[in-house]
């Protein structure tokens, strides 16, 4: 029996590849015709015993109409998409005895926007187009990773080019604008910068195999900086700095992920109004907030409030165990 559907995903090492068809189900069908290859249709049931040369045409609810070409029982040929009520192409795949050889996007005016060419299992080609119909970008991707790239701008001319996975990369939005760049290192982004929508950057973003590695940076559209944070392998690690209106207001430091240390609050980037101790994740220590000349200072013991002499006590009590654990600790321990 010939399977009349597309599939939804065509899984890849290290890529997915989502076919133009959603997931369908009969209820969703409205008509669908098998026409052999000389133009003569024939019935479901001889379609399904008979490994027939020809196409299945398949109207759904939505206005979508697919056209699945075979030959000797498996996808051999084009297979069309259409825009929903419309006759416009949205997307052809192109397959060789079942495998999925390219696949073409096109804009609601019938221009190719993308295309994919399956040059391997994990090795694709990719071009975009701009809506003019000119280049916007040629990518070329080997098991997961980006070997190459060339990036244009509306007037055809090279912005940047990847070569051997190394080089800068250019990625816009539906309206064409660049909203990232990444900077590639042996076929994976080692930098990540944004843009707001009129231009400035964003957000800056170091990488480190696939992890954030060391500072973030955001800004707000004017250009003011947002924060700076500090990451180790995808947790903060070390100081993160928060400000308004170009201002820093808050200091924060990490361990790992954990809060550790100072948490401080400033008036006017200058002026520390707060100061909290952490330690492992929970308010340990002094809290003071300081104005007019004066501090008022509360006390935490792990995340729990309370007096001085209570804190000093815990700490002592927490410091001897320590000290107690660490001479009874086996003789191998220390070989």
């Amino acid at each position: 029996m010939k399977n009349v559907y597309i599939p939804v995903l065509i899984a890849m090492t290290g890529l997915s590849i989502l076919s133009c068809n959603k997931d369908r189900s009969d209820d969703e069908v409205v008509t669908r015709r098998f026409i052999h290859k000389y133009g003569y249709d024939v019935s479901k049931e001889e379609w399904e015993s008979t490994d027939y040369p020809g196409q299945v045409m398949t109207t759904l609810r939505d206005g979508v109409t697919i056209t699945a070409t075979y030959e000797q029982g498996v996808l051999h040929g084009p297979t069309t998409y259409t825009y929903p009520h419309s006759q416009t192409k949205e997307c052809t795949e192109y397959y060789d005895r079942g495998t999925l050889i390219k696949k073409t996007n096109y804009s609601l005016r019938g221009i190719p926007a993308k295309e994919e060419l399956y040059l391997s299992p994990v090795h694709i080609k990719t071009t975009k187009w701009f809506k003019s119909g000119t280049p916007m970008c040629v990518e070329e991707f080997n098991e997961g990773k980006l070997i190459l790239g060339e990036y244009m701008n509306e007037r055809n001319q090279l912005l940047s080019r990847i070569e051997e996975g190394s080089g800068v990369r250019f990625i816009r939005n539906d309206r064409e604008q660049i909203v990232m760049k990444e900077t590639y290192d042996e076929g994976a982004p080692s930098l990540q910068e944004t843009y707001h929508a009129n231009g400035t950057p964003h957000k800056i973003i170091p990488l480190k195999d696939g992890q954030i590695h060391g500072d973030k940076k955001e800004f707000a559209e004017t250009g003011e900086p947002l924060s700076i944070e500090t990451y180790v392998e995808d947790k903060k690690h070390g100081l993160s700095s928060y400000f308004q209106n170009g201002s820093k207001y808050l200091e924060l430091v990490y361990v790992r992920g954990f809060r550790e240390g100072p948490e401080r609050h400033y008036v006017d980037g200058e002026t520390l109004v707060e100061e909290t101790f952490w330690s492992q994740g929970a308010k340990h220590g002094p809290s003071s907030v300081f104005y007019d000349g004066l501090t008022k200072t509360a006390w935490f013991y792990n995340n729990r409030k309370v007096t001085r002499s209570k804190f000093e006590e815990l700490s002592q009590r927490e410091l001897e165990i320590a000290e107690m654990n660490e001479r009874t600790k086996p003789a191998e321990f220390f070989e």
